[in-house]
């Protein structure tokens, strides 16, 4: 996400402009995958860390700036176009609360997206948790790569219980698409989004914990990560139906055929966990995801 500084905190660092991309397994540029190592515009994956302990769901994979999950959708060797794009991906989950006791300013994300993790077409919405030098920042937004994030006037509170939806509502108008991003507030009965055309190729479907960069490039200007409690992404859930259809929505734990589902651990350096998600729940529909190395339990 390319992060808009709210008025209150423009005052007070006019210059900072925070981008937060995609932990993805290509090379990309600045708003493709950020991995544990880049030189030269060029992200490139790193082994596992000896620290970190394998799950049990999905493909492990580091990232710099993204733990979470996501599902990454066959491609067509010759024509190189996605076999079956996600049209759809939602997630209830509660507002984590920031610790502001931290001395600085550190960032958190929260979101779920379409794209993004192997290409630079991303479509997402969510929540931010920060620390801005003792001061708790919550704000709702949605955004679509390069373009900067569109803070939701939607009032945000730690431990409200948020739904967030991006979906493809409407079939291409030429190369764009339609497409809806949403956050429901369920506490408070409120909710906020909006609508707009976009390419996108609908090549992956995430549910991310995130740390935005702080300049460019990323590799080398990420933001430090807001400690908060933990956040649990249950239920989750994708949807590959046409836009014209009502979604069929799925588990995102469970890939959809052919796809690939990526267990991502954030990371610093080679050996150090900044965050990690659990395994799934039993319905493969539900995981959280923690500060540090240590794996957490799944949702029940």
């Amino acid at each position: 996400m390319r992060r808009m500084l709210s008025a209150a905190l423009v005052g007070a660092a006019a210059c900072l402009s925070t981008v937060s991309v995609v932990g993805g397994s290509t090379a990309q540029g600045a708003t493709g995958p950020v991995l544990a190592h880049a030189a030269g515009g060029a992200n490139l994956a790193a082994p596992h860390p000896p620290t970190l302990h394998r799950r049990s769901t999905g493909l492990l994979f580091n990232s710099l700036n993204w733990s979470g999950y996501a599902q990454s959708a066959a491609v067509n060797p010759f024509t190189h176009r996605v076999v079956t794009p996600f049209t759809g991906v939602t997630s209830t989950f509660l507002v984590t609360t920031v610790n502001t006791s931290i001395p600085g300013t550190q960032y958190s994300s929260d979101w779920v997206g379409i794209g993004g993790f192997k290409d630079n077409k991303l479509v997402q919405a969510g929540v931010e948790e920060d620390n801005f030098n003792g001061r708790p920042i919550y704000q709702a937004w949605t955004e679509v790569l390069p373009h900067a994030e569109v803070p939701l006037s939607l009032a945000i509170s730690p431990g409200n219980r948020i739904i967030v939806t991006v979906q493809e509502t409407a079939k291409k108008h030429g190369r764009a698409k339609r497409w809806s991003m949403v956050v429901d507030d369920v506490t408070t009965g409120h909710s906020a989004g909006r609508k707009l055309r976009y390419r996108a190729t609908g090549s992956s479907a995430e549910a991310i914990h995130e740390r935005p960069c702080v300049g460019n490039p990323c590799s080398t200007h990420l933001a430090t990560l807001a400690t908060t409690t933990n956040e649990t992404f249950d239920p989750a859930y994708f949807s590959v139906a046409a836009p014209n259809l009502t979604p069929n929505y799925r588990p995102l734990l469970t890939p959809e055929a052919g796809a690939t589902l990526y267990d991502l651990v954030m990371i610093s350096g080679l050996t150090n966990a900044l965050a990690t998600p659990s395994n799934a729940n039993s319905a493969h529909d539900g995981f959280v995801v923690g500060d540090g190395g240590a794996v957490p339990a799944p949702p029940a």
